[in-house]
């Protein structure tokens, strides 16, 4: 028997200690009341599979407001969801709260033995191509795990939850591998992937393989993905990621909209929220207003372009509110009062506790002399500074007597 090199070894140690510790630990540090409700994150649910023939928990972390409203929202699939669901939520609010991302129905999907469910072939005997006789010998279940994904979970949340059609997939580690594995043998399942740190020295390097003949083939790819790792992760986990990136720039399917980057100096381990920060970033970054609208203002195409937000992430996605003060600010510098009016009253709209907005907004109707909507919309300040405590009410009661002396 020819023993595993120290290289070989090495990696083996690193996914078995993912696997069977850190990720185990987790579960244990997250409270649990009765109901069920892990506190702060979301509600811990059981889902009896007939394709897993298990009982697969899963956590579902809805947005807030989401029982106000009757609009629907995307859905986030995070793999191993127990140990990613705390910085996830987190993440998400934050980016959510500054424009950058729209709200999300967060789905975090258990691990109960996550190397037989993410992992695309068997490997029981021969996990690095040694002739040594180190293997999982339940590997190979992420065919049937994409079935229980596709034909049990999605229909389960569409069919309990609002769900927008827009879904992302999102994995480290040896998940990243399986989200590899479903983008390319399920490409119409998941509208965008965050693939962070995969393991993709898996059996031989095969998905880097598959690449090979799935984009020579594809020549139109509708879909967004994040390609991360931290720098400080292993060279070869490293080299590996790159030499699946090299496989897509040589073919660079139409309409695939795809970043690639190493993070800071974070290990494998410490690298995930990083990774899942930057992935919401690129995945939503066309929420950004383009260089073409700033440079080619027109009422129509912006409102158009909110529209086309609006259809892709959901009646909830908006701009950061940063965005709308910039193109405004630009607007009137050309002396298109009009035109900055247009924004503010979507921008108004998105961010109605932002008093600024509508302050500025009065500001430019009055300039246009269109005294009532001025007064209206100092009133509505009025009601929103009550509503969020702001203290602006006799500031902006004063502009409306102002215009009173005026007329």
């Amino acid at each position: 028997m020819k023993s595993i090199s120290t290289k070989q070894l090495i990696r083996l140690i690193m996914v078995l200690s993912c696997c069977c510790s850190s990720f185990g630990q987790v579960a244990h540090k997250i409270e649990k009341t009765e109901n069920g409700q892990l506190l702060g994150l979301g509600t811990q649910h059981f889902l009896k599979s007939t394709i897993l023939q298990e009982e697969r928990p899963i956590i579902i972390s809805l947005p807030f407001g989401y029982k106000d409203t009757h609009t629907t929202y995307p859905v986030l699939y995070v793999l191993d969801g127990l140990a990613n669901i705390k910085h996830t939520v987190g993440t998400v609010e934050l980016l959510t709260e500054s424009g950058l991302m729209p709200p999300l129905i967060i789905v975090g999907i258990e691990s109960l033995d996550r190397n037989r469910d993410l992992t695309p072939s068997n490997a029981g005997q021969n996990l690095h191509g040694s002739t040594g006789n180190v293997g999982i010998p339940q590997s190979g279940g992420a065919p049937i795990f994409l079935d229980f994904l596709q034909e049990e979970l999605i229909p389960f949340i569409d069919s309990n939850y609002r769900t927008h059609p827009y879904r992302i997939l999102e994995g480290h580690s040896l998940g990243g591998l399986f989200s590899i594995y479903a983008l390319m043998e399920r490409p119409d399942l998941f509208d965008a992937f965050i693939v962070a740190a995969p393991a993709l020295w898996w059996n031989k390097e095969e998905m880097i393989e598959k690449a090979k003949s799935f984009f020579k083939l594809t020549k139109t790819l509708d879909k967004t993905a994040y390609f991360g790792i931290g720098g400080g992760d292993g060279w070869g986990m490293r080299q590996e990621l790159k030499r699946y990136i090299d496989v897509v720039e040589q073919h660079r399917p139409t309409n695939f909209r795809w970043m690639h980057e190493q993070v800071g100096d974070e290990g494998h381990m410490a690298s995930r929220l990083l990774l899942n920060y930057n992935g919401l970033r690129f995945l939503f970054s066309d929420l950004k207003i383009s260089e073409g609208l700033i440079d080619n203002y027109g009422d129509t195409a912006f409102l158009e372009s909110e529209k086309w937000l609006k259809k892709r992430y959901g009646k909830n996605a908006r701009r950061p509110a940063e965005d709308y003060f910039s193109l405004v600010s630009l607007l009137v510098d050309k002396g298109n009062k009009l035109g900055a009016i247009t924004v503010l009253e979507s921008a108004s709209k998105e961010y109605p506790e932002y008093i600024g907005l509508l302050t500025y907004l009065a500001k430019l109707y009055e300039k246009t002399n269109q005294r009532d909507k001025a007064v209206d919309t100092y009133l509505l300040g009025v009601e929103v500074s009550k509503k969020y405590k702001q203290g602006q009410e006799d500031d902006l009661l004063e502009e409306v007597r102002k215009l009173d002396q005026k007329n």
